[in-house]
């Protein structure tokens, strides 16, 4: 939901780019936390190929109009929202034998909009892991996408970022600091509840953007 929240803000470039970033950080702190449960046989089938796709689609995002990748981003949202309330897709498994063609596909989708996850997870639910395997794993190989696309985005947006760089600062920080906060507003409500808020959030503006009206 915080690119959807950035989106409202600012250009679609920027926000995905300062979400990379919170991302990175909040994906950086899972990694500490569960060090000693990552995969390295995972990692070995996905790594390489996930950061070349993270690359491609980053480089690609540069230079297309900022418009093109509000749709683009418009229908991943929606997807992404539907998935969340409607929950299909949770079980769906793909072969391990094309583990490389997942590594791929989700660090290219990763690297042009941000939004990887899907494709990941339906690859690393083939595995017999540990949830705490899966947090680790999955957090790392999103890190190889965060750390290859943001040099590319900065690179692609320099100008913006010289102009507007104390305000991302405050802002990045601002979204760090509320995702800490927000541990105890979600101890007030339920699961479903929420799940459903945010899908309902993320869908409506998913919908704005594929439709051109923000």
């Amino acid at each position: 939901i915080l690119t959807s929240v950035f989106l409202i803000f600012y250009d679609v470039k920027i926000a995905i780019l300062i979400v990379a970033v919170v991302h990175l950080a909040n994906n950086l702190l899972k990694i500490s936390l569960f060090s000693k449960n990552i995969s390295t046989d995972i990692l070995k089938r996905f790594g390489f190929l996930t950061l070349v796709g993270a690359f491609i689609g980053a480089f690609f995002q540069g230079r297309m109009d900022s418009s093109i990748v509000k749709v683009i981003l418009g229908v991943a949202l929606v997807f992404l929202g539907l998935k969340e309330a409607v929950g299909f897709g949770e079980k769906i498994r793909l072969p391990q034998k094309i583990d490389f063609i997942g590594g791929f596909f989700s660090g290219l989708l990763g690297g042009f909009v941000g939004n990887q996850g899907a494709i990941r997870s339906a690859y690393l639910l083939n595995y017999n892991i540990p949830k705490e395997t899966f947090v680790a794993t999955a957090a790392i190989i999103a890190s190889v996408v965060d750390i290859t696309r943001i040099p590319v985005y900065i690179f692609s947006n320099k100008d913006v970022l010289t102009d507007n760089a104390i305000l991302l600062l405050v802002t990045t920080v601002s979204a760090l600091a509320g995702t800490f906060a927000g541990k105890s507003f979600l101890k007030k409500i339920s699961l479903k509840t929420f799940k459903l808020f945010v899908a309902a959030a993320i869908v409506i503006i998913g919908a704005l953007l594929a439709f051109r009206i923000i």
